[in-house]
């Protein structure tokens, strides 16, 4: 007897998402043998799409005026027809933070589900420097705990001096340092012995 299918029309449900989510889970398992964390599935609307893109999907989050600027540029746009939106945003914690469209059709949910809950998930916690530098446990309490100190530095400082300082954060933020040594400069021996090796591996190739 032919196995039911999962879900036969385009609008998503609850149920379906589960029952999605529990087949995926199972070939993620049992077939690819996926090492990931677990999950927290969330449905929002465009809007709160939109909001999250405003903070890089960062859950909690202190206050900044860019933030509403960014917003409004993004939904004059988003109306316009100007841009389209992420179908998902996933956050790198344990667990693992998943935030699906409500405008995602069934077919889009379980494309999104396979893609961001189990594969960037997995990825996230197994990159070499994710290891280094993340520690998933913890960082939505450290979100918390740096909304929390900004607005203690708003009572004692006052907020424009805060915001003098965030503003230049903001400023330098795309400016990063770079936590990964270099790769070394080839010899030009080394470089002509790569692009043989190169030639020899396109001809057992073809």
């Amino acid at each position: 007897m032919a196995e039911q299918p999962l879900y036969t029309d385009a609008e998503w449900t609850f149920e379906k998402i589960e029952r999605i989510t529990q087949a995926i889970g199972q070939i993620a398992d049992e077939e690819l043998r996926l090492d990931y964390y677990p999950f927290r599935i969330e449905l929002i609307t465009s809007e709160q799409m939109m909001d999250a893109y405003t903070s890089a999907g960062i859950p909690i989050n202190y206050a900044h005026w860019s933030f509403g600027k960014q917003f409004v540029l993004l939904q004059d746009q988003y109306k316009r027809g100007k841009m389209g939106l992420a179908y998902e945003i996933v956050i790198n914690s344990d667990p693992c933070l998943v935030y699906l469209m409500e405008e995602n059709t069934m077919t889009m949910q379980t494309l999104v589900i396979a893609h961001a809950a189990y594969g960037h998930n997995t990825f996230m916690k197994n990159n070499h420097l994710f290891k280094q530098w993340t520690h998933a446990d913890a960082i939505l309490d450290y979100f918390a705990f740096a909304r929390h100190y900004i607005g203690q530095c708003e009572e004692r400082y006052g907020m424009e001096a805060v915001s003098e300082v965030l503003d230049a954060c903001h400023a330098l933020q795309t400016h990063g340092v770079h936590r990964t040594r270099p790769l070394r400069k080839l010899s030009l021996v080394e470089e002509e012995q790569r692009q043989r090796e190169r030639a020899e591996q396109r001809e057992r190739d073809l």
